[in-house]
């Protein structure tokens, strides 16, 4: 294999296992396993590669404001894959759009 991430776990007369160390976003995709023989035979596998959201920064326009000012925070968090769901909370209350 061309890839040293990839290794060769067992050969045998029925099957031909494979493993893949280090996963990142690039091997996701179909995989394809072909059988040589007369017609050649072929199965498929889609790999998904999920990626954990890093943990969430906060950026505050203002950390300090004076009473009946307004200001403006930010939360990001940065590459995931699906997308992260992010909610701001006040205490044990979640904030809604509302004003």
């Amino acid at each position: 294999l061309k890839d040293a991430r990839f290794q060769l776990v067992n050969f045998s007369d029925n099957e031909l296992r494979v493993s893949l160390s280090n996963v990142s976003l690039s091997d996701e995709g179909r995989y394809v396993c072909q059988l040589y023989t007369d017609p050649p035979q072929e199965a498929y596998a889609d790999i998904t590669v999920l990626i954990p959201p890093g943990n969430p920064v906060i950026e505050a326009k203002d950390e300090v404001l004076s009473e009946g000012n307004e200001t403006e925070m930010t939360c990001t968090a940065m590459s995931s894959k699906p997308a992260a769901t992010i909610r701001w909370m006040k205490g044990d209350k979640e904030l809604t759009g509302g004003r």
